[in-house]
């Protein structure tokens, strides 16, 4: 097979129809899930986050998963960011389904990310502590940021208690009750979310799981949580509805697990019945290479071409991968099935169509300054500097307002600017580390 693909070829490539268990999706572009979508502040769907979602169906995407979400109540109480589309309760369904039926009536098919629990990332409360497989804390610090990211002296999250059985069965229950809710409202697929330092990843790697029971030691063991739920998913939901799974396949630490390892312990996932795996890369303590600021490196790494021989009839969504030719390619190899895009359809949403119809010429790149990534960490709603219309589609879409005066909106550009400026920052650094320093000497 050739080593490169024409813009002809690379467009045919990725305008091809593929499926997901029962279900054909158009194309191969994928909206990634993102917690993005300014749900109301009880947990429903807003105007907002429909508009943010039917914007990118008329830009081309074959298919939209649904990111910024919980499953249950514990992980409703230790989200450390407000608010959150929740799928813990009956009384959501109705406003699922009009987010659902919205995105239908312009052809393209809907997921619900499915996402149980903060695991290590969430924040205890009174009476309440996080969970993981073992009290495992994260350590997020420089030099492991990813572009434009700055915590000053680093952050360390309060280290969990290790999660019993009795509520890992609590946890799988509630995430099949939020499953059967997400189909009540329409939605083509679901999605669980066991990635970055989250509950269920936290099970996978032996950096992060040193249990002695059945749900720790082996990659059979490790694996054991999810496959269960899995298999308790499927026994509700059928061998058609689509079923997946997002992981982080590479721990990119010196005392972390390779792709190898991931792969082996999605070998006993999958046989409960997974529909496609959502590649990932890295984790909280290794987010430069989570949030690359070019397109291709899990190519680079081999991680899709690992995960592919280990697995070779799962379809494989492949993130961080945005550049046409590239894409096209690594479907032609083999290496992916669907081609996940997140800040790159933020700042622009017709990227798929663009590149479809061979307008590359006319595509808003994204700069990889990461200012959307900025305000998501300070919990304010989410923008694009390179976008002005990003989270503010639904204002948009009304007469109530000029335009000039919408996109002059924010009050928080300085703090968000001043967030991301790497000498104000960098000095920040220094200061917090120096504290800690002559802390530690007391």
């Amino acid at each position: 097979m050739s080593t490169e693909t024409s813009t002809v070829s690379a467009s045919k490539v990725l305008s091809s129809s593929w499926k997901i268990d029962g279900l054909t999706i158009k194309n191969r572009f994928v909206l990634s899930p993102m917690a993005v979508l300014q749900p109301t502040k009880d947990g429903s769907p807003s105007e907002q986050t429909i508009a943010f979602l039917t914007t990118r169906a008329k830009g081309g995407a074959g298919l939209l998963i649904v990111g910024g979400t919980v499953a249950t109540e514990s992980g409703y109480a230790e989200a450390p960011f407000q608010p959150l589309m929740r799928f813990d309760n009956d009384r959501f369904i109705p406003g699922l389904k009009k987010m659902v039926d919205a995105v239908h009536a312009y052809g393209v098919p809907l997921f619900a990310q499915i996402f149980p629990a903060f695991g290590a990332m969430g924040v205890p409360g009174e009476g309440r502590t996080t969970r993981a497989a073992s009290p495992k804390p994260v350590r997020m610090a420089a030099p492991r940021l990813p572009h434009g990211m700055y915590i000053p002296g680093g952050r360390t999250n309060p280290t969990p208690e290790e999660i019993t059985r009795e509520e890992l069965r609590e946890v799988q229950n509630e995430t099949v009750a939020a499953v059967l809710r997400a189909k009540a409202a329409g939605f083509d697929g679901i999605e669980i979310g066991a990635h970055m330092r989250y509950l269920y990843s936290s099970f996978f790697s032996p950096r992060t799981n040193w249990r002695s029971d059945e749900y720790g030691g082996s990659a059979e063991n490790r694996a054991r949580f999810l496959a269960d739920t899995i298999r308790a998913i499927r026994a509700e939901v059928g061998p058609d509805y689509p079923v997946g799974v997002r992981m982080s396949v590479n721990d990119h630490l010196p005392d972390g697990q390779g792709p190898e390892g991931f792969a082996e312990v999605m070998t006993y996932v999958v046989k409960e019945g997974v529909g496609y795996i959502a590649l990932t890369d890295a984790n909280y303590e290794s987010m430069d290479d989570n949030l690359p600021s070019s397109s291709g490196q899990m190519l680079a790494h081999s991680e899709p071409q690992i995960f592919r021989k280990y697995l070779p009839n799962v379809p494989l969504l492949l993130s961080n991968t945005y550049e046409p030719q590239q894409a096209a390619q690594a479907i032609e190899d083999g290496y992916a099935d669907g081609i996940m895009l997140a800040r790159q359809l933020l700042a622009d949403p017709e990227f798929p169509n663009k590149v479809l119809q061979g307008q590359q010429e006319k595509i808003n790149w994204c700069d990889h300054d990461n200012s959307c990534l900025r305000r998501l960490i300070l919990n304010v709603p989410v923008r694009c500097h390179l976008n002005p219309a990003m989270g503010r589609e639904a204002a948009l879409a009304g007469a109530e307002e000029s335009l000039a005066t919408k996109l002059k909106r924010p009050v928080d550009a300085f703090v968000i600017a001043a967030a991301g400026s790497p000498s104000l920052m960098g000095l920040a650094d220094k200061l917090a580390n120096a504290k800690m320093a002559k802390d530690a000497k007391k």
